[in-house]
């Protein structure tokens, strides 16, 4: 393949050739034309001198003999040849025939160049002559003497020697041209030389360019218009650089920030075709990569498609909570314009916030409210009604205000401990006491609070016995010890008399330490276990509260476990008992950094 400078040459040499060989077409024709013409003009000069010279002889009538000697010696000063014909086209006199020959020669009163010079003065043409068997151009001018026409002379030359001259006008000029079309082939290819080199450079970073190295750069320092267009093309490279290095850090952080969302996100074109979907989004709705779907093959729920759709229509922000019964999650969702592409309608961007579980703190503030409301009204109305009784006189009865006294301190004590529980679980919620952190033995806390339970437990007529060997683990002990007590009284008190409570401790399979508080009591039915540790929530209210509790124990113990990273759980068996388990982490790395 021919180089930069190979083509500029050769561009060059063939617009230098093409017009030559357009001069030489439109010149070549002219160049005979201006011959012949050029003759003609001396033809008719010719002419006119000889109609000088035969006027006198043709007025007086001369015979045709002695103007025929006269015209041979008249034409030997001039290089043409010449005829005399008489006004009726009878040939008079020629300078190439004679005697005979002349006799014999046809009539001219029809030949062109005779009839113009009759009727012009002069006249010209061009053809074959018959009589000389060549191609001749003929002048004739007309023999006038006071008005009247006494013949016309014609002067004829043959086309050979116009042929000839034109030949050598057009070999003239074709050298001319030719060493013209050298001068510029030389001169192209030395004009290019210094045009090639930096086009080259220029044509191969541009190559590069168009390859995507932006990074090339065209080294030509010139001051004419390559070396502008040089530093066009650099600074167009650099700034392109920095556009493209600006998108690809603007879509790293918005990438970065779609992956950082919690919240899912949904883009759709205005056909609802998909064309951006978060991890958040394919997470929480449990979908595979829906972009190039449409939205209704990856989300069937019709309020979905309501927000889109409102949003597609009107162009406005449109804001709704959806529940979505598949997962059991409820989302608010909000929905504004997306743009689309150029020349396109806008599409609709979609957020979805999961508020699941604000849903159900509501729920359960509520639920608490109400029942903690409820749990303070009971003895408050129990006490209003003694005190009202005392006032009604039944202070004068020692028997029986000693009884109203002793049911008033009940239910003062009752609402005392369900504050304490209330204040208790607010502290572990709020942090405001943190864990602890010691190493302990789970046996010792266990036969501690068998221990101080040993009392409680022979009143009940319950055996309560703490055996096992737990390895030592990195706890607070005071919230290990609590949790055991709630569970250990908890047991006692539900357990009918005569049963058994055993506390165990031991190793765990995972590591760390297993307590176990098991009971032989009723046990709790399976639809109860799910929110045992709600507060407020008892399995049975009446015997509950006949017991003294609050409502708040195992809640209590639940906040207490989490707090220092362990667990509880639970499970049981309707008359055969129930065990609770607390799981105890080995160290404090497993531990959440939280408080409470």
């Amino acid at each position: 393949m021919l180089g930069l400078r190979g083509r500029m040459a050769i561009t060059a040499l063939a617009a230098s050739a093409t017009a030559l060989v357009v001069v030489l077409l439109l010149v070549g024709p002219g160049l005979r034309r201006r011959a012949i013409e050029r003759e003609r003009e001396g033809l008719l000069s010719e002419a006119r001198l000889m109609a000088r010279v035969v006027e006198e002889p043709l007025l007086h009538g001369l015979a045709s003999s002695g103007l025929d000697a006269l015209v041979d010696a008249a034409a030997r000063e001039v290089r043409a040849r010449v005829t005399v014909v008489a006004p009726d086209g009878t040939v008079l006199a020629d300078s190439s025939l004679s005697g005979p020959a002349l006799l014999a020669v046809e009539n001219h009163a029809n030949r062109p160049e005779v009839i113009e010079a009759i009727e012009a003065g002069t006249g010209s043409s061009q053809r074959h002559s018959a009589t000389v068997q060549e191609d001749m151009l003929y002048g004739a001018v007309a023999v006038r003497h006071d008005g009247r026409l006494l013949g016309v002379v014609r002067v004829a030359l043959p086309l050979g020697g116009v042929e000839a001259q034109a030949r050598e006008l057009r070999s003239a000029v074709t050298v001319a041209l030719l060493i013209a079309f050298a001068i510029t082939a030389f001169l192209s290819a030395a004009l290019s030389a210094p045009l090639a080199g930096p086009l080259e450079e220029i044509m191969a970073a541009a190559r590069q360019f168009a390859a995507g190295n932006l990074t090339a750069r065209i080294r030509v320092n010139r001051a004419d218009e390559l070396g502008e267009l040089a530093r066009i093309l650099n600074q167009s490279a650099a700034e392109l650089t920095e556009r493209l290095n600006e998108n690809a850090r603007e879509r790293a952080r918005t990438s970065a920030i779609l992956v950082a969302m919690d919240d899912g996100l949904l883009a759709v074109d205005h056909r609802g075709q998909v064309v951006l979907a978060n991890n958040a989004l394919r997470r929480i709705l449990d979908v595979e990569d829906p972009v190039g779907h449409h939205y209704l093959e990856a989300l069937r729920q019709r309020e979905v498609g309501e927000v889109i759709e409102a949003v597609l229509k009107t162009g406005t922000r449109t804001s709704l909570e959806v529940e979505l019964r598949h997962l059991r999650r409820v989302f608010s969702l909000s929905g504004v314009t997306f743009p689309g592409a150029e020349g396109m309608p806008p599409g609709a961007i979609l957020t979805f916030h999961d508020i699941t579980e604000r849903r159900r703190a509501e729920r359960v503030r509520r639920d608490f409210v109400a029942n903690a409301s409820h749990e303070l009204r009971t003895p408050l109305t129990s006490i209003r009604g003694f005190v009202e009784a005392l006032e009604d006189g039944a202070i004068a009865e020692p028997e029986r205000s000693e009884r109203f006294l002793g049911k008033i301190r009940t239910h003062a004590d009752r609402m005392a401990a369900l504050v304490e529980d209330l204040l208790e679980l607010s502290r572990l919620e709020s942090g405001e006491r943190p864990p602890q952190w010691e190493e302990v033995l789970p046996l010792e806390i266990v036969e501690d609070v068998v221990a101080s339970f040993s009392a409680f437990a022979g009143r009940r007529n319950t055996i309560l016995t703490g055996s096992g060997a737990a390895p030592a683990v990195v706890t607070d002990a005071d919230r290990l010890r609590r949790i055991v007590e709630n569970l250990v009284e908890n047991a006692i008190k539900y357990t009918p008399e005569g049963g058994r409570v055993e506390v165990v401790a031991q190793a765990a399979a995972e590591g760390g330490a297993l307590i176990e508080v098991r009971d032989n009591g009723p046990g709790i039915a399976p639809e109860h276990l799910p929110r045992i540790f709600e507060r407020f929530y008892r399995v049975d209210k009446a015997r509950s509260r006949e017991m003294g509790g609050t409502g708040l124990g195992l809640a209590i113990v639940k906040h207490l476990a989490e707090g220092m990273g362990a667990s509880v759980g639970v499970s049981s068996e309707l008359d055969k008992g129930t065990t609770f388990t607390v799981r105890v982490p080995r160290g404090r790395e497993h531990t959440p950094a939280v408080g409470a």
